[in-house]
């Protein structure tokens, strides 16, 4: 007999009760024990605040707000829940912001549905997602140049270095903080217009500033 995969508890938000109960019955008869059912922000934070939860499925659009509200919720208030994102919307900039809002995965509805079983799968086992209409959106985005997401492409201390300046820090206020050589920064900070695409020192510190004031909102 074939092993039974581990339950994930599974909280559904979307403002489509047709379409809620057709994800619940999907993602039921694939194992996983569906907690909760909520059709807009405010019911779905207030329910989610009681109810033990691995994984959350987020539609874009919603009630009273829309899904990025629930995921930048969900990041500020019960940031071990993993949340995914199962849309109509497949454009590059909106998938950038749900990552950007927490995101592990994303799936757009006009894929297979078996795409958001397994991204759920996948971000319950600690791997992000994108299904291949996502993905391909984020390319073309990126392509056209959308700046890409500072924590999906810098390493941990990039990253730190990237906040620094963001915090308004400069070369040698970082070095001293980050137990780092000024040089040593400096090579950071080109690594880090490398791979966010920016154009000189004076713009990778606006878009840290940017990027920093982003998440103070969220």
């Amino acid at each position: 007999m074939k092993p039974r995969r581990p339950t994930a508890r599974v909280f559904l938000v979307d403002d489509h009760p047709v379409v809620r109960k057709g994800i619940a019955g999907l993602l039921e008869d694939e194992g996983f024990d569906i907690v909760g059912l909520a059709g807009n922000v405010t019911e779905a934070m207030e329910l989610l605040a009681r109810t033990p939860t691995d994984l959350v499925v987020v539609d874009l659009t919603l009630e009273q707000g829309s899904g990025i509200d629930v995921l930048n919720g969900i990041r500020r208030t019960i940031p071990a829940t993993v949340a995914v994102v199962y849309s109509v919307h497949e454009d590059g900039e909106r998938v950038r912001r749900a990552l950007e809002a927490g995101a592990m995965g994303y799936v757009t509805k006009r894929e297979d549905p078996a795409l958001l079983v397994e991204c759920l799968r996948h971000v319950h086992s600690g791997e992000r997602f994108l299904s291949p209409r996502a993905a391909r959106a984020m390319a073309d985005a990126l392509a056209q140049g959308l700046t890409p997401i500072p924590a999906e492409v810098l390493s941990a201390q990039e990253l730190q270095v990237f906040a620094a300046a963001g915090r308004g820090l400069n070369a040698q206020q970082t070095a001293t903080e980050m137990g780092l050589s000024v040089r040593t920064v400096e090579s950071y900070y080109g690594r880090i217009v490398f791979k966010l695409r920016i154009t000189g020192r004076r713009a990778l510190h606006q878009s840290a500033v940017d990027w920093a004031r982003r998440n103070e909102e969220a």
